[in-house]
């Protein structure tokens, strides 16, 4: 089966929009075992929407169309369908009612632009829209299906993940199984030589390498009625070589897995962060449920702030300088002695562009973390790129750390 995706909307060319909504749509199209053989980019004209429409449908099954659908001047994905099916635009009152009685609910102003949200070409099969007023629309012609949903991402979602995969995977003959592996502390090109011979002995494996700001994500993809059998082998064959990295058998954050290990041990964390300014505190409490063990934390950017709320030597930072092991351990054990918390992870660096010196330069990074009543767990890490990269980087390996320790 081929599947296609059409977005349009000249925004997301000219870089004034991230297109989310085919990163969505590949993903979940992904996730049902299913694959997108094209996905193309146009702006809001009708003459390049019609002829892209016909490209489409004479290459494919499905063709999902996002963006468009809309109630002004510059929404004509509507009337290009009517073009290109040769169907008129037929008035529904139902749907029309519907969004009145909706509008009404919500004491919104009822304007003639809603009238030409029920107009659909003649023949199409409608999918409500519980957030907006642009109904999907479904037309079929011959072996080719065209489904558009509005480009209001809130409104498109439920229509893709509820309503048109699940019909395209039933008529699915053959469906790909796909795993997404989380590895952190590796890059990308050791990651392909430790798994090159298993990708040798394994061709019918897609293996995709997909690297980020915190680490790399492994995906695995494979065909035809065995695929859970082989992807099982592959994945058996490739685990012992990359576990030292690998903390996720799945698509998800590091601050989730470290999150169920904290609560797997009935511990509190506390956290002590200097260049990265809370983003390792942020992330935490960004997963619901973790007021079950983040205690808290201290943002301690200035040399005084180490001093007063984690009781820090002074003496330490004068001797040693506030980017040193002597002070991401007095962070460390300093958070845990005021917060009475379990665990503690603490970071000191210098996240540029200015601040470096030839024995300290921009990217140097001090970790530790500890846990009430064990030994301390302190690293040195040199990272590179920008401000947002070191400080991202450096949120991350933190988290890493306390996860190996914890582990």
């Amino acid at each position: 089966m081929t599947i296609e995706l059409l977005t349009i909307g000249s925004e997301l060319l000219a870089g004034r929009t991230l297109n989310s909504n085919a990163l969505f749509i590949g993903d979940e199209l992904s996730r049902a075992g299913l694959t997108l053989s094209r996905q193309t980019s146009i702006p809001d004209q009708h003459e390049i929407i019609v002829a892209t429409l016909r490209e489409c449908i004479e290459r494919a099954d499905w063709v999902i169309v996002s963006g468009g659908l809309g109630p002004t001047n510059d929404d004509v994905t509507k009337n290009a369908l009517s073009h290109v099916f040769e169907r008129p635009l037929i008035f529904h009152p139902e749907i029309l009612e519907a969004l009145k009685a909706r509008y009404q609910k919500l004491g919104r102003t009822i304007t003639p632009l809603l009238d030409t949200q029920a107009l659909l070409p003649n023949d199409a099969e409608f999918i409500p829209n519980e957030y907006g007023t642009a109904v999907g629309i479904v037309l079929t012609e011959g072996r080719t299906t065209v489904v558009a949903v509005p480009g209001v991402p809130r409104e498109m979602e439920p229509m893709v993940r509820d309503v048109i995969i699940p019909r395209i995977a039933a008529q699915a003959k053959t469906r790909s199984q796909t795993i997404t592996w989380s590895t952190v502390g590796w890059p990308e090109s050791r990651l392909y030589e430790t798994l090159s011979r298993v990708m040798a002995d394994n061709p019918e494996v897609e293996v995709a390498f997909l690297p980020s700001e915190l680490g790399v994500r492994l995906r695995f993809t494979t065909h035809g009625p065995d695929a859970e059998t082989t992807l099982r082998r592959f994945t058996d064959a490739a685990r012992p070589l990359v576990a030292e990295s690998l903390y996720a058998e799945d698509d998800v954050g590091l601050e989730v897995v470290v999150g169920r290990m904290l609560q797997q041990r009935g511990f509190t964390i506390v956290l002590a962060e200097s260049c990265t300014g809370g983003l390792i505190a942020k992330r935490l409490t960004d997963v619901p449920g973790s007021s079950a063990y983040v205690w808290g934390g201290y943002v301690t950017y200035d040399n005084r702030a180490k001093t007063d709320m984690l009781g820090v030597n002074p003496e330490l930072i004068a001797k040693h300088g506030a980017v040193s092991e002597e002070v991401v351990t007095a962070m460390a054990k300093g958070a845990i002695a005021r917060s009475g918390a379990d665990c503690s992870i603490a970071v000191t660096g210098i996240a540029g562009p200015d601040g470096g010196t030839p024995d300290k330069p921009v990217g140097t990074v001090w970790l530790a973390t500890a846990i009430k009543g064990e030994t301390l767990t302190t690293k040195r890490i040199q990272l590179l790129g920008d401000r947002e990269a070191i400080r991202a980087r450096a949120a991350q390996a933190g988290l890493n750390l306390l996860r190996l320790r914890l582990m």
